[in-house]
């Protein structure tokens, strides 16, 4: 049995596999103030919640993008478990895919195993946009090569500097609307923010499509995914909400091999 974990900005996301498939999936705030100790006791807690047998894990694979919390991570599955831990970044550890950027240590490792995943259920020729604290699309070519992408502003993020630079406007959550036209404050925000991403992603989408020369199979990933499927239902193929946790599966079972 697999461990995987996702370590972002904002959230700690952990999958439990059964063989391949996704049996348990939790999320905790990603906070460096925390010690290894206490995301032992954090995770032991999920575990038992949910009558998970930790002493049945059999491997774990880490993605980070916080380097302060991957050294904690890895340090309180040890405290449980015997188990090898992979982590993404580390020597001795490949990832199946022609990387061609500038710098590739500059690429986020959740990037690169999106991409990974995306290829394993779709083939080539893809763009995975993902709406994490950053909004990220990852461009995968025809010959399966990872291209590169375009970061942007984050929902949340987008929200929160909003509510953090101004004097009136309030703390929100993004919800999915049906009129364009806000008749208050928070409608007014919301418009905003969830036709503006919608905007920003059906026109990069273009672009992009038209930079490749050709057109690719969409998928969307990442927490707030699930706000926006319904209007970017024709534009995008896929909803894969657990992509970057099958992706770490995918890259463990590749380097056990």
């Amino acid at each position: 049995m697999l461990l995987t974990f996702d370590i972002g900005n904002t959230n700690i996301v952990i999958g439990f596999f059964d063989q391949q498939r996704l049996t348990h999936k939790w999320r905790m705030i990603s906070d460096t103030k925390k010690s290894a100790d206490d995301y032992a006791v954090d995770l032991i807690e999920l575990f038992l919640t949910d009558k998970v047998d930790c002493l049945k894990v059999t491997g774990s694979i880490i993605a980070s993008v916080v380097p302060a919390l991957t050294n904690k991570i890895h340090e309180a599955l040890k405290k449980f478990t015997n188990a090898e831990i992979l982590v993404l970044g580390e020597k001795g550890v490949k990832l199946d895919i022609d990387i061609q950027v500038q710098n590739k240590n500059e690429v986020g490792d959740d990037r690169l195993v999106n991409s990974i995943a995306g290829k394993e259920k779709f083939g080539n020729s893809l763009i995975i946009i993902d709406f994490g604290t950053a909004t990220t699309f990852d461009i995968v070519g025809d010959k399966g090569e990872y291209l590169g992408g375009v970061i942007a502003p984050g929902i949340n993020l987008s929200l929160k500097a909003l509510h953090d630079m101004t004097a009136k406007l309030p703390k929100i959550t993004v919800r999915a609307q049906k009129n364009v036209i806000g008749k208050n404050t928070i409608t007014a925000m919301n418009s905003g923010v969830y036709f503006g991403y919608i905007s920003l992603i059906e026109g990069l989408v273009e672009k992009i499509e038209k930079e490749l020369g050709y057109k690719t199979t969409r998928i969307i990933t990442g927490g707030l995914a699930e706000t926006f499927k319904d209007a970017l239902k024709n534009l995008v193929e896929h909803h894969e909400p657990d992509l970057t946790l099958e992706g770490l599966r995918i890259v463990y079972e590749k380097n056990r091999k």
